[in-house]
């Protein structure tokens, strides 16, 4: 997923740095510069949910939206309550996601483009 992610960001013109991990992103110099962040729900160590409360606590909060193959309820209500853009549910279309990322970067969302995403 992580690969498709990253092919599909470039091939729609945005710059992408992808992670195996949070904590790789954390560690990173690209915390910073940060526009949109797309992590999954459940990653190894720490979670997409723990990522984000970890960014807003240390004052540092990114728009995020989360990804899932395994959707909760629970989750989903305490993450967008927690301020995250989105929480898609795998698979998703190519225009949820640039919904969510269109809100993210602060562009209008003009709904479905002609043409594909």
């Amino acid at each position: 997923m992580r690969d498709a992610l990253d092919v599909l960001m470039r091939s729609l013109g945005f710059s992408v740095q992808v992670f195996s991990s949070a904590e790789s992103f954390l560690k990173s110099q690209r915390v910073s510069r940060t526009a949109c962040l797309i992590a999954d729900v459940q990653m190894p160590g720490m979670t997409g949910p723990d990522l984000h409360q970890h960014l807003v606590s240390a004052g540092t909060p990114i728009p995020t939206i989360f990804i899932t193959a395994f959707p909760d309820e629970r989750v989903r209500k305490r993450a967008l309550r927690a301020g995250v853009l989105g929480y898609l549910t795998k698979p998703f279309t190519e225009d949820e996601l640039m919904s969510c990322l269109r809100k993210g970067l602060g562009q209008p969302d003009h709904g479905r483009r002609s043409g594909g995403a």
